[in-house]
């Protein structure tokens, strides 16, 4: 098992992660308690939907755990893959990459990449506030402030934190930015890396589309085919804007975290009052600037994605490093 496991460590990661998904769909419906009054409820009080809320919402709703479970799946098939085919070594080079950063990125450096990150999502909540103020109805963006608080401050203050408490980024990074990416970096450079991790991140959330495609309504087929075709890109531009975030913090975790949540951020609160489509394809303004970012990078980064060398990338999984475009490789696996 351990050989196996050690062998194909993606392979044994991504199926467990979809199982446990799956899993968790189908604990969902055959749970007793239905959720629709969970959401009607927090919709209705305007509750800012983060990871301490999901949790208080499992006392009162307990099929609401499944709505953790699911995400969760990446990060016990990491640590299930971790435990079985690397034991404690691989445990410590897992949870290395809980760090806000890692050697030798300086704290300067980490510290910087981070406030950028949360610079942008000011930005773009900015920008769609003001939108919503000047097309969305009357009172919307004053029901949108209900869920961050009630003065300047504590809005600013919650903006903020909402990074920290997403359910999604939390509990999801550690499998994919913290084990996946790294396992594919021992094979391809950064931009083939992200573009694969992009698309196995997309597949793993079909499963959420199951119900819509089987339920047998009208045109709900097609509408869940359509919807893949607009999200693919978004998983993809959002890959590749994460792992530049993950090297320039030297391949820590958090900068997946950070692009995970803000993407998630604006599409779950920012604008859960009001949210507007571009030209009726479904993407909305971020989406936009998602696409705009991750082609600039690549424009500007190439397929390194801004990862500088092997030897201070330390982005691939143990002892082998990362493969850079350029770069040749002996036959140990080193670059040589």
């Amino acid at each position: 098992m351990r050989e196996f496991v050690k062998q194909r460590p993606l392979l044994c990661f991504y199926a467990l992660a979809i199982l446990i998904a799956l899993a968790a769909h189908a604990l969902r419906a055959m749970s007793p308690t239905p959720l629709g009054p969970m959401f009607k409820m927090l919709q209705e009080t305007h509750a800012h939907l983060n990871i301490i809320t999901a949790v208080r919402s499992t006392f009162e709703y307990p099929g609401a755990y499944t709505l953790l479970l699911f995400p969760a799946a990446p990060m016990f098939a990491a640590l299930i893959v971790t435990g079985i085919g690397y034991g404690r070594a691989g445990f410590r080079e897992l949870l290395s990459r809980c760090a806000p950063w890692r050697s030798p990125v300086s704290w300067r450096q980490g510290v910087t990449v981070i406030a950028v990150c949360f610079l942008a999502f000011f930005a773009l909540t900015g920008i769609m506030w003001v939108q919503t103020f000047i097309y969305a109805p009357p009172g919307t963006l004053d029901r949108t402030f209900l869920r961050y608080g009630s003065d300047p401050l504590a809005i600013y203050a919650m903006l903020a934190a909402s990074l920290l408490l997403s359910p999604g980024p939390l509990l999801e990074e550690l499998g994919w930015r913290g084990f996946a990416l790294p396992q594919l970096l021992k094979k391809f450079d950064p931009l083939a890396a992200a573009v694969i991790l992009g698309l196995m991140w997309w597949a793993w959330h079909l499963p959420r589309d199951l119900p819509t495609l089987f339920s047998g309504e009208p045109g709900a087929a097609w509408g869940v085919i359509v919807k893949q075709f607009v999200i693919i890109p978004a998983f993809i531009a959002g890959t590749i804007i994460a792992v530049f975030v993950c090297n320039k913090l030297g391949g820590s975790m958090w900068g997946g975290v950070l692009i995970h949540a803000i993407h998630n951020e604006l599409g779950v609160n920012v604008t859960a009052e009001w949210a507007p489509t571009v030209a009726g394809l479904g993407w909305r303004p971020w989406d936009l600037v998602e696409f705009a970012v991750a082609i600039g990078l690549v424009l500007i980064c190439g397929r390194s994605l801004g990862a500088a060398s092997p030897d201070n990338a330390r982005l691939a999984w143990g002892n082998v490093p990362p493969k850079l475009p350029g770069v040749a490789t002996d036959k140990s696996g080193a670059n040589a």
